[in-house]
């Protein structure tokens, strides 16, 4: 498969998926790796309206240890990268107001600690000490984790694509992938700006767009776009500078420090699938209204900005990770449900690793096989946000 545009592996996707897939990659000496990006610029889609969080406090065990692996890797990210992640660990707080939300949050609980990670299940006293002027009069409890925190979307995106340039990968901007076949000796050969490509590896990196990637090829990639809201705020001098990320989990409402400010969203249940990403004011007022009346406070804040992005959603909420089994030099890297960029660096090691090694061995990311759902083996995770 020679010629001037042949690819190693080729990623469709430069959000920060694509961009840590493509880092890892070269590290590994995979070859020539090439991403192709739509926009004129990388991180721009999804990740870019991504609000940030990176947490252990997730239901799954495969997630948590994701969630391990990324967290020491965002810890480190400007000595690996020379960016830094603007990452902070002032934990994350789920405040919880029904007694059935309190045992499952105490059950997970227990195996997140299993796991190693230093969740508290506490009171709504202890949780207003972590978090003064919040409403308590109807909680029952609350959850913790101090390792959890926040870091900045665009940071780590720069700093993935650094490093894939500086290992010699290609990021092609505003070139979109139109085609793919299969070609009999093995490989693709794909359309990309006009141009055509031929690879060995495949990497579906594409987010919301998953499932145009997948169809592309007639492979079924169960992703669906959903439409996620927030708004910022303008700095309020009341607003501490360690404030965790904070969720009520009974409105679904989420806050956390922003630039002085506050982050205040939430994940709609009722939002069908959809590509808008228009922000619904109607909706983000109702989002304020739950934020203040947890935290009263918040309603002297005045909006900054108001956002609209999309989550790439599965069925069960989990990520769809690894080869296809009947394409199986088409690799999968979507269906993350929110969690997309606190799991990149994960998902950016063992992706490398089944392109390089043929599998992944640094973690096991057997339980997020496309296969899954049609062997029924489905775990949902249950800590969507």
């Amino acid at each position: 498969m020679g010629g001037q545009r042949f690819a190693d592996v080729a990623i469709v996707g430069g959000g920060v998926m694509g961009a840590s897939i493509a880092a890892h990659l070269v590290e590994r000496k995979a070859g020539r790796v090439v991403v192709f990006e739509r926009e004129d610029l990388l991180g721009t889609g999804s990740t870019a309206k991504a609000a940030g969080g990176v947490r252990l406090q997730f239901t799954t065990a495969a997630n948590v240890a994701l969630s391990r692996y990324s967290i020491e890797e965002i810890r480190n990210f400007e000595d690996r990268t020379g960016v830094d992640a603007d990452f902070v660990q002032y934990g994350y707080l789920f405040l919880l107001n029904s007694e059935a939300d309190l045992e499952r949050f105490t059950e997970t609980a227990k195996v997140q600690r299993a796991l190693g990670a230093p969740v508290e299940v506490i009171t709504p006293e202890e949780a207003e000490r972590i978090l003064p002027g919040i409403r308590t009069d109807d909680l029952v409890g609350a959850t913790f984790c101090g390792e959890d925190g926040v870091a900045t979307p665009a940071a780590l995106v720069s700093g993935y694509g650094s490093l894939a340039r500086r290992g010699g990968a290609e990021l092609r901007r505003g070139c979109e992938v139109t085609a793919v076949t299969v070609l009999p000796g093995g490989g693709f050969s794909l359309l990309a700006g006009g141009e055509r490509w031929e690879c060995d590896w495949l990497v579906n990196a594409a987010g919301p767009w998953a499932a145009q990637v997948g169809d592309l090829l007639g492979v079924d990639v169960p992703v669906s776009p959903v439409r996620r809201q927030f708004f910022t705020t303008e700095p309020m001098s009341w607003v501490r500078e360690d404030m965790p990320l904070t969720i009520d989990w009974g409105t679904g409402a989420y806050m956390h420090l922003h630039s002085g400010g506050m982050l205040i969203g939430d994940s709609d249940p009722n939002e069908p699938p959809g590509f808008s990403q228009t922000p619904d004011l109607d909706h983000l007022a109702q989002v304020w209204e739950n934020a203040a009346w947890r935290l009263p406070r918040v309603e002297e804040a005045s909006m900054k900005a108001a956002h609209a992005g999309l989550y790439e959603v599965s069925p069960d909420h989990n990520a769809i990770l690894g080869p296809v089994p009947e394409v199986p030099r088409f690799v999968l890297a979507n269906g993350f449900s929110g969690h997309g960029m606190q799991h990149a660096p994960a998902v950016g090691r063992a992706i490398s690793e089944v392109i390089v090694d043929g599998e992944s061995r640094t973690l096991d990311i057997s339980a997020f096989s496309v296969a899954r759902f049609a062997g029924g083996a489905v775990a949902p995770e249950e800590n969507v946000i």
